[in-house]
């Protein structure tokens, strides 16, 4: 191959890990929740709301209530494009605590496609070898699949 050639072809390498890694890290800081009313209520372990942790979810953001501390997030990132930019389906992805280099958790309302379920699982923390879960979104990645209240 020639010089030239394999200056295109890496050019197009890093062209395409550029994009690959914008399509992942493409999250939006909201204010709030407007618009997204379909994922408003509050969510509970298997949807029993007399078991903790709980997640209220409405326009003005969301409320985490674990082990008897309330803490409110009007600013959670959404995700835009976590599934790729062609995603079609009811999956909605939020990042509600970020981390110096990312985020603790990853939160997906209508998880797998079912509507008034939501999955809370560890993003940059808790996994093998790196940081542990903070007290409260371990909890919270115990708790997890969620439903609404019934």
């Amino acid at each position: 191959m020639t010089g030239h050639r394999r200056s295109r072809v890496l050019v197009r390498l890093l062209s395409l890990a550029a994009l690959s890694a914008s399509l992942v890290a493409s999250a939006v800081e909201l204010q709030g929740l407007k618009g997204f009313d379909d994922i408003f209520g509050r969510y509970a372990p298997a949807g029993d709301c007399k078991r903790q942790p709980q997640v209220l979810v409405d326009a003005s953001g969301m409320t985490f209530f674990v082990a008897g501390k309330t803490e409110k997030v009007t600013n959670p990132e959404n995700a835009l494009q976590f599934n790729g930019p062609d995603y079609q389906g009811p999956d909605l992805w939020f990042f509600p605590f970020r981390l110096k280099d990312g985020y603790s958790i990853l939160m997906t309302f209508n998880q797998a496609g079912k509507k008034g379920v939501l999955a809370i699982e560890p993003q940059d923390e808790g996994y093998p070898g790196g940081p542990a879960l903070s007290p409260r979104n371990k909890a919270l990645v115990s708790g997890s699949p969620y439903a609404k209240c019934k």
